[in-house]
C-alpha cells in the first residue's frame, strides 16, 4: 500500500480541525505560524506553498510543536519569537511575552516624543524590551536604557537590542525598580508595562499565562497595583522637568493610578483607552 504523501495545505486543514476540536482558541493561526516555522516561510507565502509535500523531518518537528501547543504552551515560546508594533522580538520562557495591548503605550509615548531631541528614556520591568527598542528603532534621536530585575530578562533584552542594531542608543540594566540609580533627575521620559494582576486573579488566567508566564511579570499584590505604586513614587524624582511617565494599566485601574501620580506630584495626567475602547494608558508630566 503507497504511503500517504502529506502536503503543506493538507497538514493545514487537518491541524486546524484538530486544535479546534481540542478547544485551542485561535487554531487557524497557530497552525499558520507553527507550519511557517517549520518550513522556513512567512504566513503568507505559505499560502504559495500548499500543494508542497512535507518532508518526514518538516513532519516530525510539526507534530512535536504541535503536541507543546495542546498543553496550551504559548505559541511565542514554541517558536520564540514575537511580534509587536512592527518588530519582531526574541522570547524564551521566563520572560513576559508582549501583547498587542503594550501597543497603545508605545503609541502614546511616541507622539510624546516625536518633537525631542536626544531624549534619555527608562523602560522599568523590560522584558524583552519591545517598548524601548520600538521608541527608540522608530525616532533615532532617541537613547534609552531597559530595567529588569530578573536576569533572563535582561539575556533576552540583549539579544533584542542586537537584532534591531540598537547597541549604540540602548543599554541594559539589571535593576530592581531604580536602585541602581541615583535619585536624581536623569530621564526625559520613564516608560513601563508593570504587573497589574491582582493576586486571587492569577489563578483565573487562561493556561497559557498561569501555567507558563512568570509570575513575577504579572503578579501586582492584592488590588493590582504594589508595584506601580513603588514605580510612581519612585519614579518623580528621577524624571527631569517637563517630562512624563507612562503606564499601562488593567482594566478599571485607571482612576487610581491616577490618583497616585497625582499624590507622587505629577500633573496633567491623560488617560488614552486601547482598541478594546478600554482604559489602558496612564501618563502624568513633572511641571
Amino acid at each position: 500500500m503507497e504511503k500517504r504523501v502529506w502536503t503543506v495545505g493538507d497538514v493545514l486543514s487537518w491541524t486546524v480541525n484538530y486544535l479546534a476540536e481540542k478547544g485551542v482558541s485561535s487554531p487557524r493561526q497557530d497552525v499558520e505560524y507553527l507550519l511557517s516555522y517549520v518550513i522556513g516561510t512567512t504566513r503568507v507565502q505559505l499560502y504559495m506553498q500548499l500543494d508542497r509535500p512535507m518532508n518526514k523531518k518538516e513532519l516530525t518537528l510539526f507534530k512535536a510543536l504541535v503536541k507543546r501547543r495542546l498543553k496550551r504552551e504559548p505559541l511565542q515560546y514554541i517558536t520564540g519569537v514575537a511580534y509587536l508594533w512592527k518588530y519582531e522580538f526574541l522570547v524564551d520562557k521566563g520572560v513576559f511575552i508582549p501583547r498587542r495591548e503594550t501597543e497603545t503605550l508605545i503609541e502614546v509615548a511616541t507622539f510624546h516624543l516625536k518633537r525631542r531631541e536626544r531624549a534619555f528614556i527608562a523602560d522599568v520591568g523590560t522584558g524583552t524590551g519591545c517598548i524601548l527598542l520600538s521608541l527608540l528603532k522608530d525616532n533615532p534621536s532617541l537613547y534609552g536604557v531597559g530595567i529588569d530585575i530578573s536576569p533572563k530578562a535582561m539575556e533576552v533584552f540583549l539579544k533584542n537590542r542586537a537584532r534591531l542594531k540598537l547597541t549604540d542608543r540602548a543599554w541594559g540594566l539589571r535593576s530592581d525598580l531604580f536602585s541602581a540609580f541615583p535619585e536624581r533627575e536623569l530621564f526625559d521620559a520613564v516608560v513601563s508595562n508593570p504587573p497589574y494582576v491582582k493576586s486571587h486573579e492569577i489563578e483565573e488566567l487562561q493556561d497559557e499565562i498561569r501555567l507558563y508566564e512568570p509570575v513575577e511579570a504579572l503578579d501586582g499584590g492584592r488590588d493590582g497595583l504594589d508595584f506601580m505604586r513603588r514605580l510612581i513614587r519612585e519614579a518623580f524624582p528621577r524624571i527631569k522637568r517637563g517630562g512624563f511617565l507612562c503606564v499601562e494599566v488593567g482594566m478599571g485601574q485607571a482612576e487610581a493610578v491616577t490618583f497616585l501620580m497625582r499624590r507622587a506630584g505629577f500633573t496633567g495626567i491623560e488617560v488614552e483607552k486601547d482598541l478594546s475602547h478600554i482604559e489602558r494608558v496612564v501618563t502624568g508630566w513633572k511641571h
